[in-house]
């Protein structure tokens, strides 16, 4: 049985997209305000279903329009979604050690375009 559960940006900090890091990190609105300078926050349109929100290799996790394939998700990523809305999206090859954690390597190399606005679709196969 397959999954969408849907967020929408809400604030982007200033620091949070930075043109040479090949990452985004998410939130939800309860990030502090250090936290909200580097993170892109995210509400959740039905917050019930965070606790359900388990990402895998081959889930998808769609900007928009521009989707991308789950290559690896750490170990603690799934909790952290669940619990805070937080993970690190990493457009990045998964490395062979020194994953991060919270982390969530996607396939594509390029990151999404978004804005105050986006909405983000997790698109899980559990």
């Amino acid at each position: 049985m397959s999954t969408v559960v849907t967020s929408q940006i809400t604030a982007i900090g200033p620091s949070a997209v930075m043109p040479n890091d090949p990452l985004i990190i998410l939130f939800d609105q309860t990030a502090t305000p250090a936290l909200k300078n580097v993170a892109v926050i995210q509400q959740f349109a039905q917050p019930k279903l965070m606790p359900k929100l388990v990402l895998a290799e081959g889930d998808q996790i769609a900007f928009d329009d521009q989707h991308y394939t789950v290559a690896y998700v750490g170990n603690v990523a799934n909790q952290n979604l669940q619990t805070i809305g937080h993970i690190t999206l990493l457009f990045s090859p998964v490395p062979a050690s020194d994953r991060l954690g919270n982390g969530v390597y996607l396939t594509a190399t390029t990151k999404p375009t978004i804005h105050v606005g986006s909405q983000i679709a997790y698109y899980t196969e559990h």
